[in-house]
């Protein structure tokens, strides 16, 4: 379901946003066979997908670290089936099984189709000498042969998303939206007779200043500070903090995006180069990550595996030559009761005969789905009409101005900075 939830945000990325930003959005389909067509990442100075690709890499083999330390059957035969799963769905995905062209638009793969296909060859298995010498290095540092891992080019990449909140705000400033930040919310007047409506909404400023808010229709991007008011809206929901922990190091250990696929949570790692304009000077650094997380609000993050596992990748001296940094990442997750909505995309809480919805973005969540989406449940609401397709973007130097006061820096290039 992540899988679909993810190649129908392209399909709702490339359909809706690439004709409004042609110069940002730099995703699109290409023909790449004969009558044949697959999302592609063209290469823009102000694009907002890198068109740096992600290598996933997958062990595969009885003398990988996961079975040699395990040493057990079971695991063996469980990441084969995992490895031939990985490959089947991508190809279907990104591969040679599905043509993105329908009728003059991009259409994603369904879950059927992704479920079904049972071929075992993936038309973006790869080989990649810089990735293959880390694996070996790695495999090393347990004293083993290199085990002959499975890498897979993948449509996967970094996003600038300082730039793209940017161009958002951007053109959210030119359609006539007004921006208030650092607001909090004292009261919801809540109208109780038959469904459950808002007539207005109390708040206080940045400034201190007490408002009052009447609209037709209120959208909350739910998150942290909402718990209170769940029991006025009658959402039955639970709150779930996670907490884990990044590095980041500058200048980049490499120069390549990288996912290590494992059956074992412990051999779980990511690298992802980041690249950003500076006062006209490229700053770019690595990002490291793995699944370690803890729910306890009271228990550190614990970066030693992560800098172990980096360790084993890239070696310590090349690894503690870099400015080293960790900061703690806090997600706020409210669960929904109802089995169907947990899920890593996004959740939206509606009701048509109410006058508000409720969306929280997930682990996974690719803004396109979620703003259409959320667009759709609109429309049941409120009478509108469909929205004409717009002119492509063309922003203002004041507007600009306004969008950058607005959108402050990824957090990693200000710790750096």
């Amino acid at each position: 379901q992540t899988l679909l939830n993810c190649v129908n945000s392209l399909e709702d990325l490339i359909n809706l946003y690439t004709p409004h930003f042609p110069q940002q959005c730099n995703v699109t389909i290409k023909e790449t066979q004969p009558n044949f067509f697959n999302p592609v990442i063209t290469p823009q100075p102000q694009g907002w997908f890198s068109n740096d690709p992600v290598y996933l890499i997958h062990p595969r083999g009885e003398s990988c670290p996961e079975i040699n330390i395990s040493n057990l059957r079971s695991d063996t035969v469980l990441m084969e089936i995992q490895l031939n799963r990985v490959l089947g769905r991508l190809e279907v995905a990104y591969g040679q099984q599905h043509n993105w062209l329908n009728q003059g638009k991009a259409i994603a793969p369904t879950y059927t189709q992704i479920e079904d296909y049972e071929g075992l060859n993936c038309s973006l298995l790869s080989q990649n000498q810089t990735i293959e010498n880390l694996c070996r290095r790695f495999d090393a540092s347990y004293n083993l042969e290199y085990s002959d891992y499975a890498i897979i080019k993948t449509l996967d990449c970094s996003m600038n998303t300082h730039g793209i909140l940017r161009d958002l705000v951007s053109s959210a400033l030119t359609q006539g939206v007004k921006f208030e930040t650092g607001i909090t919310i004292k009261n919801l007047g809540i109208d109780r007779y038959g469904p459950i409506k808002i007539k207005s909404l109390s708040y206080n400023t940045q400034e201190g200043l007490s408002r009052h808010l009447k609209a037709k229709i209120f959208i909350f991007a739910v998150g942290e500070g909402f718990q209170s008011f769940l029991s006025d809206l009658q959402l039955r929901a639970k709150l779930k903090r996670s907490r884990s922990a990044m590095i980041v190091a500058f200048p980049a250990l490499i120069d390549h995006n990288f996912v290590r696929m494992s059956t074992k949570n412990r051999f779980h790692f990511n690298h992802f180069i980041q690249r950003h304009e500076q006062n006209q000077q490229e700053i770019i650094y690595s990002m490291l990550a793995n699944s370690g997380y803890t729910n306890d609000e009271n228990f550190e993050v614990d970066i030693d595996p992560l800098l172990e596992s980096a360790e084993r990748y890239f070696g310590k001296d090349k690894l503690y030559s870099r400015q080293l940094y960790s900061y703690e990442c806090i997600k706020t997750e409210f669960i929904s009761q109802e089995e169907q909505k947990r899920r890593y995309s996004y959740w939206i809480e509606s009701d048509p005969q109410s006058n508000y919805i409720c969306v929280l973005p997930g682990k996974f969540s690719f803004f396109p789905t979620v703003a259409f989406q959320t667009y759709k449940k609109v429309k049941t609401m409120i009478n509108i009409d469909q929205h004409s397709p717009q002119s492509p973007a063309n922003f203002p130097p004041n507007i600009q101005h306004q969008a950058n006061k607005l959108v402050r820096n990824n957090h990693a290039l200000e710790i750096i900075l």
